[in-house]
């Protein structure tokens, strides 16, 4: 009796087992996580665990990797640098941790100051994983006091007659120095200007206030980015 008491009761913490294991799976669903570019998992495997463990965590919300104290990568960084580090090129994610190149302003380790101040793993319903509405104004999400007062946005530069004379900006090619020109939903090339005509979160230019465009020699003459568009023969 006592052989089929204990069979029962390891019966009984397998099945609590296998139930945390399909928890992981469903809380994997709510977080709408299945069927987005961060679900790498593979048949029969829990999409959670590639980023999270369920048992002797080392840090805060059972990351699997940890911060680095003193490096360009502390923070939550790491976890996100695993994958995309330029490797992976499918997440169209060579430039993001260049540490040569600029990016937002971060407080490693603080929740919600990290990379997962705009950005949520889980899908958000926005492009890019962003947990504010996504779109080539993206920064007056935060920064809504940007505008009119600093250099007017939503403008459409052609019809003004300034056409960027460096206007390809794309780091997955390269090239990381240009203003772009955008639709006016800021979703795609177009003739508007818009926040990210300027500045980019990810792969700006050094020593520059994340713009797309470099200063001058100095640092401190915002002439080059300002003629990159004014000052250009106009179309009419």
């Amino acid at each position: 009796m006592k052989s089929v008491g204990l069979l029962a009761l390891i019966a009984a913490l397998v099945g609590l087992g296998v139930l945390a294991f399909r928890v992981g799976s469903v809380f994997g669903e709510e977080k709408q996580i299945v069927g987005t570019q961060h679900d790498v998992s593979v048949p029969g495997t829990p999409v959670c665990l590639y980023c999270h463990l369920r048992r002797d965590p080392g840090g805060e919300a059972l990351w699997t990797s940890q911060p680095t104290a003193d490096t360009p990568f502390s923070g939550i960084k790491p976890l996100c640098f695993s994958c995309h580090d330029g490797t992976v090129s499918a997440l169209n994610s060579t430039y993001a941790f260049d540490p040569s190149r600029p990016e937002h302003a971060r407080d490693p380790g603080v929740r919600g100051q990290d990379c997962d101040r705009c950005h949520d793993a889980h899908n958000t319903g926005y492009g890019k994983f962003v947990k504010l509405p996504w779109g080539a104004n993206f920064c007056r999400n935060c920064h809504y006091r940007a505008g009119p007062a600093d250099h007017p946005v939503n403008v459409d530069a052609i019809a003004a007659g300034f056409v960027p004379a460096d206007k390809d900006w794309d780091p997955l090619a390269g090239d990381f120095s240009g203003t772009r020109l955008w639709n006016s939903e800021g979703t795609g090339p177009g003739n508007e200007v818009k926040c990210l005509t300027c500045h980019s979160a990810h792969g700006a230019q050094p020593r520059s206030a994340i713009n797309t465009v470099v200063l001058a020699p100095d640092s401190s003459n915002p002439v080059p980015i300002c003629f990159n568009c004014h000052f250009r023969p106009r179309t009419n």
